[in-house]
């Protein structure tokens, strides 16, 4: 398994906007699973879980599933997503976190109190977008969030939910004792079962917010071979 893949490695011939609302958490080797060779990607899907959504095809993508093409081993997505709710502000508001995290990942990812997490760029900027759109606020939250779960298990080994480096921590900073906070248990729970040529072969599942805050509570993921198809639903509690 290899948690936080890069964007290009999980999709191919992808529009600008994917990677805005499309974010990988966690690819498979289907090999280690016994069920033949390639490779399927968990991606949590920014927009989901509203069930006002009305897809144009519900066949690709709906409030609780999502579906790609897949060539064996990256993903290619040929559904709409123009019903995502702030879709056409949701590019400008991507570069701004994009200039935002530049200018300030080494504060974003040191690991804080409470009391001066409460005081930092990202609580300010947070309580300045909300007071604009709530919308606003919550994308670029959930990105920023995102971002700073890769970068420090890319940095230090330990799977360990941003918000604990963004919001802070109760206690001594000098006893703070990582695999206390790690969420390596919960990096996804995977099928013992070999490749079946069903429609709907269950490869596993995640829970989202894990990786993502405000993520879905569990994402399973199928595949279906006859279509060169893989898909996922989103539940939430």
């Amino acid at each position: 398994m290899i948690l936080f893949p890069n964007f290009d490695e999980v999709f191919y011939e992808a529009d600008d906007i994917h990677k805005m609302v499309f974010f990988p958490l966690l690819t498979v080797d289907l090999e280690t699973l016994n069920k033949n060779e390639g490779k399927v990607h968990f991606v949590s899907v920014f927009g989901n879980g509203n069930p006002e959504l009305t897809s144009h095809n519900t066949a690709l993508f709906d409030y609780d599933n999502i579906r790609f093409e897949w060539d064996g081993k990256r993903y290619h997505f040929k559904g709409d997503l123009s019903t995502i709710k702030n879709i056409n502000d949701i590019p400008k508001w991507y570069d701004e976190a994009v200039q935002e995290y530049t200018q300030f990942k080494n504060e974003y990812c040191l690991l804080k109190s409470w009391q001066d997490a409460k005081n930092s760029n990202f609580a300010i900027q947070c309580q300045r977008r909300e007071k604009i759109d709530f919308n606003y606020y919550h994308y670029i939250r959930i990105l920023i969030n995102y971002w700073t779960t890769k970068e420090m298990y890319l940095k230090t080994g330990y799977f360990i939910q941003g918000s604990v480096y963004l919001d802070g921590i109760y206690g001594d900073l000098d006893k703070f004792n990582p695999k206390e906070y790690e969420r390596k248990s919960t990096i996804g729970k995977l099928s013992d079962k070999s490749a079946t040529n069903r429609s709907n072969e269950l490869i596993g599942k995640v829970c989202g917010y894990n990786y993502i805050t405000s993520g879905e509570d569990e994402i399973k993921l199928y595949i279906d071979r006859k279509n060169n198809q893989v898909f996922e639903k989103f539940y939430w509690s």
